[in-house]
């Protein structure tokens, strides 16, 4: 794994040489076989900064790191941040890239940033026999085991028939706190949006990432927007505002649907629309920069008017 930042705050440095082991990006299960607290891969792709607790509930006390995995875009930068409960803690990468300070003080932190994909397995050093592991996933890389089940959010928007006959829709993924969300987009036919329904905060990008062999175009149900027709690659836009914007593929509109919820909807809820100003293309595409994506406003008519405010009537 290759670093660029690194910050270790409070504590004295360990300094007990440690023989670095054999990395294999294919057995994760293996590598948290005795850790109770982890349930999957936590997905964080999108994400500048990620933080990890180190004192996390888990193996028999304060000894985990929670999440116990996450998968990160190259160029991010984690922050462990440590919770007091467990004792003496700290971060030490399997292959000795990184290492912080052993501290056990509420609030301490440690950072390193993530350039190159691949997998970065560290432990705790004084608990790694009682299961205080955790692991990095750098990237798009196969790691062989599933991605973490993902939050959905408390309160559903009401989307009324829009998602019968949906499969796949659980409910609406709580993403919020991310500046990308990835939505996969498979085939078309039997295909689906994965997650179908995502949650975001304004100003997020929305990237959409096609794993098919059916050509088919993002569309949105009021006509705001619409990707190039493509089976693979990527397309994208920044949404802002508030409101729900739903759209559905060009090649099954009825089974293949999916919906962007941005910011807080519950206090006056307007379809979201756009005026189309970037996008990404075909394969090898890179994303472009968020002033040049799309600006999402509040529609209350086809005139896009937004309500005047209301006049002071004249005193007598």
């Amino acid at each position: 794994m290759q670093a660029t930042t690194a910050l270790a705050v409070g504590g004295a440095a360990l300094t007990t040489a440690r023989p670095a082991r054999a990395q294999s990006e294919t057995d994760l299960e293996a590598w948290f076989e005795n850790v109770s607290n982890y349930d999957g891969v936590v997905d964080e792709r999108g994400a500048s900064t990620v933080p990890v607790a180190v004192g996390a509930s888990g193996n028999g006390g304060g000894f985990a790191f929670g999440p116990a995995a996450v998968r990160v875009d190259p160029g991010t930068t984690v922050r462990w941040e440590w919770t007091g409960d467990g004792g003496m803690h700290n971060v030490a990468a399997t292959d000795d890239a990184y290492e912080s300070d052993l501290v056990d003080a509420e609030g301490e932190t440690f950072e390193w940033t993530f350039e190159a994909e691949g997998v970065s397995r560290y432990v705790c050093v004084p608990h790694e026999a009682m299961g205080m592991k955790g692991a990095i996933v750098v990237g798009d890389v196969d790691v062989g085991v599933e991605t973490a089940d993902p939050e959905y959010v408390a309160r559903e928007p009401d989307y009324g028939d829009w998602f019968d006959g949906v499969e796949g829709f659980d409910g609406t993924v709580d993403v919020r706190g991310r500046e990308e969300v990835r939505v996969t987009v498979a085939g078309g036919g039997s295909g689906a949006f994965s997650p179908p329904a995502v949650h975001v905060d304004p100003g997020t990008r929305v990237v959409w990432e096609w794993d098919g062999d059916t050509d088919h175009a993002v569309a949105a149900a009021d006509g705001s927007y619409e990707s190039p027709e493509q089976a693979s690659g990527t397309w994208g836009l920044v949404f802002d505002g508030t409101g729900v914007s739903r759209y559905a593929s060009s090649a099954d509109a009825d089974a293949m649907r999916g919906a962007v919820v941005v910011g807080d909807v519950f206090g006056s809820v307007h379809e979201v629309s756009t005026t189309q100003l970037g996008v990404l293309g075909a394969v090898g595409a890179a994303l472009l920069s968020p002033l040049a994506f799309a600006a999402f406003l509040w529609s209350r008519g086809p005139d896009l008017d937004r309500p005047k405010p209301r006049q002071p009537r004249p005193r007598p």
